[in-house]
This record gives C-alpha cells, structure tokens and sequence, in this order.
C-alpha cells in the first residue's frame, strides 16, 4: 500500500494530537511515517505486516512494534477517541469519531494485536551454525537427526535453538518457527 502525501500528512496531523495511546497497524512504513511515529513521546503499540523485511524500529519505553499476519489495511487510532482508516489504494477519508465504529475498529486492532510476534529488539544476529540447524528443523528432522546431518551433537543443536529463541524473542519453538516463517529468516 502506497500513502501519498496528503495521507502521511493527515496521519502526522492526528499523530500530534495523540495524549495517552495510539494503537496503529502499520502495513508498510515509509521513512516519514516511521519519524512520524516516533517522535511522538506518547505510548504506541504497532502491528507491522510480515510482507515487511524491515518494520519500523522500535524506541525504548513509549513504542511496542509487533509483526503480524500480512495484512493491507491502514489503521491509526488516537486516543480511543479519533481513528484514520485506508484499505488499498483509495486516499485517507475523514477521522472516525463515532464510538460504535471506533469500538470496531479497536477490536479489529487487538485481533491483530492478539495474533502478532513482538518484534525483537535490535538486529537478529543469527550465526552461520544456527541458521544451518534451523533450516533442518524447519524440513522436519528431529534434533538427533539435525545432529547427525551437520555432524555434532544433539546438545549443541539444543543450545544453539534455545539461543537462537532467546535471541529472537520467542518463548517456544512452535513460536521461534512462526516468527522464522513470517519474517522468511530461513
């Protein structure tokens, strides 16, 4: 999804006005929106799409950026009280203000937000040894089989995923594998 710039300009206008929250989803992040978002010192919980390599980068303390399901919506909330939708490519309507659709459009963030991996902080840094051990569990061998084939033991394949876990973020190897695959790592 491309935003012009009279959206960037709308989102930025209604990002200013922001006091207490802003929950956004986020399905591609140009520069000017990311500083946009940013600059705000106000807390922020953004979903960004997994079709996105490099989601916006997250600021310590005010900002929690989560990776979610692709997704081609445009959403920002302000407040709970204003909200900026876009599906495809047809501009920025008016804010949304009426509470029965701003409460949709909440749910509609927490079902995204409910359903995305956070995002770690800082560049995975992933060693050559841990993306070979990686790319054979992801084929299905089991961890005395990806021991086998690389030739090492079936300790160092343990250590070397639950450093890669620890790296990433992910709290269980059914969680280290949806964030692999939603972020094509491997």
């Amino acid at each position: 999804m491309h935003l012009s710039a009279h959206d960037q300009q709308q989102i930025t206008a209604l990002l200013g006005t922001a006091r207490s929250e802003i929950l956004s989803l986020v399905p591609s992040c140009e520069a000017p929106l990311c500083d946009a978002y940013f600059r705000t010192p106000t807390r922020s919980r953004i979903v960004v799409s997994r079709s996105r390599r490099a989601p916006c980068p997250s600021r310590d303390g005010a900002s929690e950026v989560r990776l979610g399901r692709r997704f081609s919506t445009f959403l920002l909330i302000v407040d709970r009280k204003r909200a900026l939708a876009k599906n495809g490519d047809v501009p920025l309507g008016r804010s949304v203000v009426q509470p029965a659709e701003l409460d949709r459009l909440i749910a509609l963030f927490d079902d995204h937000w409910d359903r995305s991996l956070p995002v770690p902080r800082g560049p995975a840094r992933l060693t050559e040894l841990q993306l070979d051990i990686l790319r054979q569990l992801a084929t299905g061998l089991t961890d005395q089989a990806t021991a086998n084939a690389l030739k090492i033991s079936s300790r160092t394949v343990q250590r070397q995923v639950s450093q890669a876990m620890d790296q990433l973020g992910a709290r269980s190897r059914l969680e280290l594998g949806v964030y692999l695959a939603a972020t094509e790592l491997i």
